[in-house]
């Protein structure tokens, strides 16, 4: 989740661009993995289990399951009534930062937080408009980052200009996306664009 906006909030710390939590002293752990450094100390289980979501109007029974890692997604949503008919998309993790599959022939595996499964009528294809400079993406990033601006620097494939604009800060809570009336694609555009930025520092690191 949104770390460092935790922090601000709860200890009133400002965890600076480029740095960690642990630069500041702070470690921030879900429930889950507290729960998985608890059973590895006092019973010395290892992580071989996590709890998962699978939910969406096209899930027959919706719930919360504790399921071993390795195991098929498949036969956790057989588990739970399989899928409707009218199932029409699949996401690993919420509606938000969700990522899209194709198939559900894939182990479930430690990151799995959820499985959620939309319907025809909740799945809309829209339009890509140009940007009309509305600010809405500006107001909604709760990291104050400019995400019109990086939109624009990654459609011309500027990635220097966007890793200097903080980037790599995004933690990919698509509300930028979410808002903007043109229907761009600014948090799919910023993956891309993170994921390049990366291999290119992993790269210049082995050539030193």
């Amino acid at each position: 989740g949104a770390e460092k906006m935790m922090i601000t909030a709860i200890l009133g710390q400002e965890v600076p661009s480029g740095k960690l939590p642990i630069d500041l002293g702070v470690l921030v752990a879900n429930v889950g993995t507290v729960v998985a450094i608890s059973q590895y100390f006092r019973q010395s289980q290892p992580l071989i289990e996590r709890v998962i979501t699978v939910t969406g109007t096209a899930v027959g029974r919706p719930t919360n399951l504790l399921v071993p890692i390795g195991a098929s997604m498949q036969e956790v949503v057989d588990y739970c009534g399989g899928i409707t008919d009218d199932a029409a998309r699949i996401l690993l993790g919420g509606p938000m930062m969700g990522v899209v599959q194709k198939t559900l022939d894939i182990p479930v595996v430690k990151g799995t937080s959820g499985i959620l499964v939309l319907t025809e009528n909740e799945v809309r294809d829209l339009t890509t408009y140009h940007c009309i400079r509305c600010g809405r993406c500006l107001d909604a990033c709760p990291l104050f980052l400019n995400p019109a601006r990086l939109g624009l620097l990654a459609k011309r494939g500027q990635w220097e200009a966007m890793e200097e604009l903080n980037v790599l800060d995004c933690f990919e809570c698509a509300a930028c996306s979410y808002v903007c009336p043109s229907a761009i694609p600014l948090v799919q555009s910023f993956r891309v664009a993170k994921g390049i930025i990366r291999e290119k520092r992993a790269r210049a690191k082995t050539a030193n």
